[in-house]
């Protein structure tokens, strides 16, 4: 999934020249893709049962090969939208056989580690696409040979399938059955979080969208050359989420979460509005390195303002999250028509704010409910 998503910024010009089209008509394409990776996540609770999961799997994965055969072929932009919906719907039930296969091999300490190798092979992928992207274009290449790139890595990716024994993948169905009937509490800390995700992918991904364009226009520089601050984010966050990892097992997540989520703030307002372009480098790092694992707080930080949290609780967070990576390029595109990209940067910045805000008040209603209880 990440090879399709963390180097469309910097492919929004490409393909807008490609195929004579807005920029802003091109970066909805960008929400089909995760549109259709959040379909994708609520099918999957399904299909996996009814079809089998190495079924579903081996369909998923030629279904990837044959859209990115046909991206890169084509010279249909309608065509384009098919495929990239059809690849995030893919990509997005992918997503939960991975987490399906973690939960059922290994428990534990082990279990958590693996899920952390997932999110740093995500971030390792939006290192290594962007290059691939960026050699691609000064090298007057097709826009598509990195996606061509994923394409190839998804034919090995069915031969490892077909081979795999996906028999010892057995889900707990008692464990499963407790979580279903298992009543819900809800609570502004838990509906804070979901809305929170929400606002912090949308401004994640506007910043992913916009920024390439954003520092080319800003700064007079080639839209290659402003490409790279997609690569510095990534690579900053591969690091972030190795560190993280160990940071958040010796500190509350609710100072680390307000810590991560105040970062964030003051590194968009530096990067939307330095008038230095070295500065640009370092600024995009920061960013990157804390948000790093945004998602996985937002989860951590939610659950904590209830007794016993639910599957439903941790679903609406993730959802919420999809649901903002989903709509993201769809509404920031909507006010760069109107207003233009630097209102749309400077967005980025107001909607952490907006967060920080929120935290404090459910932390402060936390507080509050403690001291009437013990009271």
């Amino acid at each position: 999934m990440a090879g399709f998503a963390s180097q469309f910024g910097m492919l929004i010009e490409p393909i807008a020249h490609s195929f004579n089209a807005d920029v802003n008509q091109v970066a909805l394409i960008f929400s089909l893709l995760n549109g259709g990776a959040l379909v994708g996540t609520i099918l999957a609770f399904f299909l996996i049962d009814i079809i089998g999961i190495k079924r579903i799997t081996l369909l998923s994965y030629s279904i990837i090969v044959a859209c990115t055969l046909m991206i890169y072929l084509t010279d249909s932009l309608m065509l384009l939208n098919i495929g990239m919906t059809l690849i995030g719907l893919c990509g997005g039930i992918g997503l939960c056989i991975a987490g399906t296969i973690v939960v059922s091999i290994w428990q534990n300490k082990v279990q958590s580690a693996m899920l952390v190798v997932q999110d740093a092979t995500f971030n390792i992928a939006g290192v290594i696409f962007p290059l691939i992207t960026t050699y691609a274009l000064t090298h007057a290449l097709s826009w598509a040979s990195s996606y061509l790139t994923v394409g190839f890595i998804a034919v090995l990716m069915l031969v490892v399938i077909v081979l795999t024994n996906f028999d010892l993948i057995a889900a707990p169905k008692t464990v499963e059955q407790q979580q279903y009937h298992q009543k819900s509490e809800w609570n502004f800390g838990i509906l804070s979080a979901g809305l929170g995700l929400f606002l912090a992918m949308l401004a994640l991904y506007t910043f992913l969208t916009w920024a390439p364009l954003f520092v080319s226009q800003k700064f007079a520089i080639t839209f290659e050359d402003a490409g790279n601050i997609i690569t510095q984010y990534w690579a900053a966050a591969l690091i972030g989420a190795l560190v993280s990892t160990v940071i958040v097992s010796r500190v509350k997540i609710h100072y680390f979460f307000m810590a991560i989520i105040s970062l964030a703030f003051v590194m968009t307002v530096a990067v939307v509005n330095t008038e230095n372009l070295n500065h640009i480098s370092y600024f995009t790092y920061g960013y990157g390195f804390v948000c790093s694992a945004l998602y996985n707080s937002f989860v951590a930080y939610g659950v904590t303002f209830v007794k016993n949290a639910s599957s439903k609780n941790v679903s609406f967070i993730l959802v919420s999250g999809s649901a903002g990576a989903m709509f993201s390029p769809a509404i920031s595109s909507l006010f760069q028509e109107y207003f233009g990209t630097q209102i749309i940067m400077n967005a980025i910045p107001v909607f952490y704010a907006v967060i920080i805000l929120m935290l404090i008040i459910s932390l402060f209603l936390k507080r509050k409910t403690i001291i009437s209880i013990e009271g």
